[in-house]
């Protein structure tokens, strides 16, 4: 580095200094804030107490500045008094000073000094010499000199006086014939100020002392639902386990309150959604939302109900370990869930290898025999996709049998006031079981009945089989067998089994 840029840096302007005192200051106000607002003190005290200071600081500027505006103008009106009396005998002083007539100017001086504002008043020529005078003389008057072009004022104070003298040039015709000294007392001025200022102090004080009041009575009013929001927050105290908070007053019990709250809202949502993965989310809504939710027994709905069987089960996982047995039912279960769901179905529970879905229950829907139909359609469908892609894959594969029937069933909790279930239970559900039971592998057998309501696809593809007797039922069920694959090619159910396929691969 060069001398010329030594130089330079050396003119730079440094960085500003930091005041440790003005920072440790700011710290230790900080903390006493910080102190304050977080201790146990009532809310209403704290709120009262800060509008209270807010209040204080507001009418103290305010008085302050009133006292010093008042101040300021009496100081005025003293001022243009005095200068009204000195342009006076200034004016009449001219010309008896410019002829030396010291009887004229001593009766004139005499006169003015009989006012009771006026306590004396002098006239020196232009060297500085007493010419006349009347009245109390200002002390040091001697010493001041005459050569002022405007009036110059000085405050003095001798014994019982508080005075305030002026001092200005006497001219006439454009000469300067001498100097002319008054005194003014401020006595009595200075009298009416003080009163005028206490007035003004007694009016602040109790206007604080008002606003204090008001101030208090509104904190306290103003606090009384955060209160109240605090004792029913007490109320929630034995249960209630205790957190962290900051404050100690009532809005931190406010804040305790609501993140328990917001705890119990957030294990709500947890044992739902762990709820919905045992049940279907709409029963699990239902049980929570309901009142009647714990309660044993049902309602006479009207649905339908599916039950899908794999075939050869029990040979099929006799060769295999129970973990790969497990693997495969949750592979394709979880494709048949998906399937009701898109079909607007409940998984009503998994029975081993089986899986049974209703329709209508909970939420009631009028086509709900249309919607299980179609369901065991697509059932069927993503089998024979599914069992492609696991042969691709040297897996196993099944196949299945879907019985479907509609009618009136009970739909409600059912089991032990301490262990339930909710489910359905009927005829209409016995007759779906046993229709799932003898229908042919890759097959789907439905109720006469159900076609009366609609049907996917042509109707001439539901092939009648008569009348079948049906295991533990006196009468018989006229039953029909759909082709899958008819009724799959006439809804077009490629593009509905492309989606759900797509769902379970992202």
């Amino acid at each position: 580095m060069n001398t010329s840029q030594k130089t330079s840096e050396a003119f730079l302007p440094g960085p500003e200094p930091r005041h440790e005192g003005d920072s440790i200051l700011g710290r230790w106000m900080q903390q006493i804030w910080q102190r304050y607002e977080n201790s146990s003190l009532p809310l209403g005290l704290k709120w009262s107490v800060a509008i209270a200071a807010l209040i204080v600081f507001a009418m103290g500027v305010l008085g302050f500045y009133l006292i010093q505006q008042q101040e300021a103008g009496y100081r005025s009106q003293v001022d243009r008094f005095s200068q009204v009396i000195v342009e006076q005998l200034v004016g009449v002083s001219g010309e008896p000073l410019m002829a030396e007539d010291t009887l004229s100017l001593q009766i004139l001086l005499q006169r003015h000094a009989q006012s009771s504002l006026v306590l004396g008043a002098a006239l020196h020529d232009a060297e500085g010499k007493l010419v006349a005078e009347a009245g109390v003389s200002p002390p040091g008057a001697d010493q001041r000199r005459f050569d002022q072009d405007g009036v110059a004022p000085w405050d003095w104070e001798s014994g019982d006086y508080k005075a305030v003298s002026y001092v200005s040039p006497v001219v006439f015709q454009d000469v300067t014939a001498g100097y002319l000294t008054v005194s003014i007392d401020r006595s009595p001025l200075e009298k009416d100020l003080q009163e005028t200022l206490r007035f003004l102090i007694i009016s602040t004080l109790l206007l604080i002392l008002v606003g204090i009041i008001f101030a208090s009575a509104l904190a306290y009013r103003m606090s009384r639902p955060i209160e109240r929001l605090a004792r029913a927050g007490e109320a929630l105290g034995a249960v209630m386990p205790q957190v962290v908070v900051e404050r100690r007053d009532e809005i931190g019990q406010v804040l305790n309150t609501f993140q328990h709250l917001a705890e119990g809202v957030k294990r709500k949502n947890e044992v739902e959604a762990a709820l919905s993965r045992y049940v279907s989310p709409q029963i699990a809504q239902q049980v929570l939302a309901s009142d009647a939710g714990g309660a044993l027994g049902g309602d006479c709905v009207e649905g339908s109900v599916l039950f899908c069987d794999i075939v050869g089960f029990t040979e099929l996982s006799e060769s295999r370990e129970p973990g790969e047995v497990a693997a495969l039912l949750n592979d394709y279960f979880g494709y048949f869930a998906l399937a009701a769901e898109s079909c607007g179905g409940t998984v009503d529970k998994f029975i081993g290898d089986c899986i049974m879905i209703v329709f209508g229950v909970p939420d009631e829907n009028p086509h709900h025999a249309l919607h299980a139909m179609t369901c065991g359609m697509l059932i069927q469908q993503l089998t024979h996709r599914i069992n492609r892609i696991r042969e691709s894959l040297n897996q196993a594969t099944v196949r299945l049998r879907v019985g479907i029937s509609s009618g009136p069933m009970l739909a409600g909790n059912l089991g032990s006031s301490e262990r339930m279930q909710y489910t359905v239970v009927g005829d209409t559900v016995n007759v779906a079981a046993r229709l799932c039971s003898i229908a042919e592998p890759g097959g789907v057998l439905v109720t006469e009945s159900m076609l009366l309501c609609g049907h996917p696809g042509n109707l001439a593809h539901y092939r009648h089989l008569g009348e079948a007797k049906l295991k533990g039922r006196k009468s018989g069920v006229e039953v029909r067998a759909m082709n899958v694959e008819a009724v799959a090619h006439d809804i077009n159910a490629d593009q509905l089994i492309d989606q759900i396929l797509q769902v379970v691969d992202s």
